[in-house]
């Protein structure tokens, strides 16, 4: 029996790599009411955390379809192609810095959020002091930069605090603050701009809804854990807990500190990192082009601007409900795929009734369709790539 063995002899006849593989998971074992005690502390603090800043960022990149009808397409004697430009722009921006999402291997992760929060939340409000077509171009292009270096990195902050199996509904959190920033963006820029103030209607926009993230800069700094060991909201009993559950999945490594070349040469030469960039990419050019057309697109039904506003919130709420459920839903089946599948169907057909429909009824349904299928499939394709990257070393 390997117990009743000297540690010495122990070691000679089996070697101490196999060892080592035999014993780890016993170390790690954890009790279940503790364990769950760890994943409830969690579950309060960092992903609502990450997605109230999230929830910021979306609302900073796409306030531009609500201050186009608010007035800013008319003082800027916007033409052509000239609006488009705007949202080309910080996409080309974020595509080029994306990169920066290796900072959080690199930097503590509170220190970077903080950083990133800060930097968009000066560049989101500095729009409101922007006087030229060209000045709006280079607050937009840096909007991206900046936002570039916070959004795809969460998944992997997320990956330290959970498991395979717990880490679909918590990405699935921090995702569906997209949908329910859009839920309230057209009642508050409606209550922004309603008013009579001396500042253009645009401006006071772009104001209000960029100082908040300003402020959270320093929260993220200060309550923002580096790792499950480092949060200051678990004892030291619970910090060994979670470590051991981060050991039973990874390893003993350290994530934070440095990055793996030799890993990013894998990564390209995985094909299954094309395939799911590939699936990325289709749904991600639906999720973020809907929020900063549907304004416009509703308008342009015959609603008046205020109208609009308002008509873009239930869409967008039904589209928050589907998220959080379907990778709930997900994580218990485990298919994940099959969910995908089907998003993906409901997207499309929405997309379909609005190109092709003429009826203002069903148009505004398709609107339901579309919103309902694309954000929740972003929010499945994440965690399917990162439950397939993630090493396992023990069972679960």
């Amino acid at each position: 029996e390997i117990g009743t063995l000297p540690e010495g002899d122990l070691e000679k006849s089996t070697g101490k790599t196999k060892i080592e593989n035999v014993v780890q998971p016993s170390r790690h074992h954890v009790y279940p009411d503790a364990e769950k005690r760890v994943i409830r502390k969690l579950d309060w603090r960092v992903p609502p955390l990450v997605a109230a800043l999230y929830l910021l960022a979306f609302l900073d990149r796409s306030n531009i379809g609500n201050a186009r009808i608010a007035g800013m397409s008319k003082d800027f004697k916007l033409h052509g192609d000239q609006y488009d430009w705007f949202l080309t722009i910080f996409y080309i921006a974020y595509i080029i810095f994306e990169f920066l999402a290796m900072m959080w291997k690199i930097v503590p992760p509170h220190i970077w959020a903080a950083t990133t929060v800060l930097s968009w939340g000066v560049i989101a409000t500095l729009q409101s002091t922007t006087t030229t077509w060209a000045g709006e171009m280079a607050c937009r292009f840096f909007l991206g930069m900046a936002e570039a270096g916070f959004g795809p990195g969460i998944p992997y902050l997320l990956s330290f605090f959970y498991l395979r199996h717990e880490l679909g509904l918590r990405i699935g959190l921090f995702l569906s603050a997209a949908p329910l920033a859009n839920t309230f963006a057209g009642a508050l820029a409606y209550g922004i701009t309603s008013g009579h103030s001396h500042l253009a209607n645009w401006r006071l926009l772009f104001l209000v809804e960029g100082l908040p993230t300003i402020l959270m800069a320093p929260v993220a700094f200060f309550f923002l854990p580096d790792a499950p060991e480092k949060a200051r909201f678990l004892n030291e009993e619970e910090k060994l807990i979670a470590k051991a559950r981060g050991v039973r999945q990874v390893g003993e490594v350290n994530r934070i500190g440095s990055v793996v070349w030799k890993d990013v040469g894998l990564a390209f030469l995985d094909p299954k990192c094309w395939f799911t960039a590939l699936m990325y990419f289709s749904c991600n050019v639906s999720f973020s082009s809907l929020p900063v057309f549907l304004p416009t697109i509703l308008n342009q039904m015959g609603f008046t601007a205020i109208d609009a506003q308002g008509l873009s919130a239930p869409p967008y709420f039904l589209s928050f409900l589907i998220t959080i459920f379907s990778t709930w839903a997900a994580d218990r089946i485990r298919q994940r795929g099959y969910m995908l599948v089907f998003l993906s169907c409901v997207g499309g057909i929405g997309y379909i009734l609005l190109a092709t429909c003429k009826s203002v009824g069903v148009r505004y349904f398709g609107v339901f369709l579309a919103a309902g299928g694309v954000f929740p499939c972003i929010a499945n394709i994440l965690p399917w790539i990162i439950k397939d990257l993630i090493p396992a070393v023990a069972p679960e």
